[in-house]
């Protein structure tokens, strides 16, 4: 009885501290903290006919986002 209390408690012990050794999970390649919304992002999963740090292509991609999602202007 002892010997399988002694042998969960490890078991247990063991489980538990195998968590402190978790590598932390960031952004990698993020955008700075300080840049502008606009020059964040250059990669593919942009939209077509925007340009990494243009703010006026930036302007319209949103208004034509918010324009989809706009339940008035699609109930005109």
């Amino acid at each position: 009885m002892i010997k399988k209390l002694l042998t969960l408690g490890v078991v247990a012990s063991a489980f538990t501290l195998s968590a402190c050794s978790e590598v932390p999970q960031g952004v990698v390649g993020g955008k700075k903290p300080d840049e502008k919304a606009y020059v964040a992002a250059d990669n593919k999963f942009v939209v077509s006919g925007w340009k990494s740090g243009d703010p006026v292509t930036w302007e319209n991609q949103l208004k034509a986002r918010s324009q989809g999602q706009d339940d008035y202007s699609k109930a005109k």
